[in-house]
């Protein structure tokens, strides 16, 4: 009996990998017996609809595109009951893919398939990021505010697909002037830090906000905990030095990142504040919690 697949793709994705590849991609699911119907988004957030509305009619969810791109899918899939919430497959698509690379993933859209047909299937944890009624406040690998952060929801689609990775680097340097300290209070299991922070992160990922690249020692996708960075305000030019460096050191801790893991991280803040959800932009408010679920989907590796 064939088995039933929803294919998400975002025909903008990246330099278009996957429209390009969407022959190759039905070709080897159908060979190997699957019933593939396929999806195209045509705006922002019509994935989240489509995984949300046809979730339950399907054994297998697969999405093709970037990390935008499967954030809505699976804020979508997150609506579904867990016993109806099919497996989730990723065909990465995109301009930097980091949930991909967490993982090993082929950057390949015609080998990554290849995994579909023969899957190794893993439970993973998804973030929740407060509440809302949108439903699209969940995140598979970080949500971060402060600087850099904006960087890939202000960067046009077309200057993505166009330079890539550098593309990050180069607003993120245009804006460094720009960089406002944020007053926060943060509770992460039973350790309180209170400072101003230019930079405050909880992510599930060895790469956070484009740049800063963590060790894999310690983050485990599905170990129920997430990981807290934070980079206090700098009150001078050594200061300022310290956070360069710990920006490229940043497992070394004589830099003085700030570091912490916990299953449920309260934030509270003097204002509302933006925040960037898998490089997708979110509203929050003074105070609200991150929270882990644990295993909450059967992710295709």
């Amino acid at each position: 009996m064939k088995k039933t697949l929803l294919l998400i793709m975002n025909p903008h994705a990246g330099v278009m990998k996957g429209k390009d590849n969407l022959y190759t991609i039905c070709n080897t699911l159908c060979a190997a017996d699957f019933d593939v119907n396929i999806r195209i988004t045509q705006s922002p957030g019509h994935a989240m609809s489509i995984a949300r509305e046809e979730g339950t009619n399907f054994e297998y969810i697969v999405c093709c595109g970037g990390d935008g791109t499967l954030h809505e899918v699976v804020c979508g899939m997150q609506r579904i009951p867990n016993e109806s919430r099919p497996l989730l497959g990723y065909i990465p698509a995109g301009t930097t893919n980091d949930f991909a690379q967490n993982f090993g993933l082929s950057l390949n859209p015609a080998e990554s398939v290849k995994r579909i047909v023969d899957p190794q299937i893993v439970d993973i944890d998804i973030g929740k990021f407060g509440d809302n009624e949108k439903g699209d406040n969940f995140f598979t690998y970080t949500a971060a505010t402060g600087a850099f952060t904006d960087a890939s929801y202000r960067t046009p689609q077309k200057t993505k697909n166009a330079i890539g990775y550098m593309a990050y680097i180069l607003d993120g340097i245009t804006h460094l002037g720009n960089i406002k300290p944020i007053h926060m209070r943060i509770t992460a299991g039973n350790r309180v830090f209170e400072d101003d922070y230019i930079f405050a992160s909880v992510s599930n990922s060895t790469t956070v906000a484009k740049m800063i690249k963590i060790d894999k020692i310690g983050v485990d996708m599905s170990d129920g905990l997430f990981e807290l960075i934070l980079i206090k305000n700098p009150q001078n030019l050594k200061d300022a030095d310290t956070i360069a460096k710990s920006l490229l050191s940043p497992n070394d801790p004589k830099y003085g990142l700030v570091r912490a893991q916990a299953s449920s991280i309260k934030f509270e803040l003097d204002s509302k504040t933006v925040w960037t959800l898998d490089g997708e932009m979110a509203i929050a408010q003074k105070s609200f919690t991150i929270s882990c679920l644990n295993k909450s989907l059967k992710f295709i590796k």
